[in-house]
């Protein structure tokens, strides 16, 4: 596990510690991510590999996305020893140790430009 600095990547997810953010309103305007079987699905997976940080201490918003193509996750950690890991045994990403503090993740997304142009040619 490698512990995060300011900046740290786990394959599409990139984190950023914000602890220069004002707590009261850091956020304000979200949507709570809900805990599933007791972990925060941070980074879907298609074939179930998730990012996942276990819940508890962790408070998780979906915040509306600056711009197409990101999702964009605001954080605040307040227990120690939380960790961000992708759950697949075997070509795995590293985890990413998160002290408490507030942190922002963006989700890349991909853009398929044939598939908008096939959306704006349908009638």
């Amino acid at each position: 596990m490698k512990l995060i600095d300011k900046v740290a990547a786990q394959g599409e997810i990139t984190i950023y510690r914000k602890d220069d953010a004002d707590r009261r309103s850091f956020l304000k305007g979200g949507t709570a991510l809900k805990a599933e079987k007791g972990r925060l699905i941070i980074g879907h997976s298609e074939t179930g590999h998730h990012h996942v940080i276990r819940a508890g201490g962790v408070d998780v918003m979906e915040m509306p996305a600056p711009t197409a193509g990101i999702r964009l996750l605001r954080m605040i950690v307040a227990d120690p020893g939380k960790e961000l890991v992708h759950e697949r045994g075997t070509d795995t990403h590293e985890g990413i140790g998160l002290p408490p503090g507030n942190y922002e993740i963006r989700i890349g997304r991909e853009y398929d430009p044939y598939a908008q142009l096939a959306r704006q040619q349908a009638d």
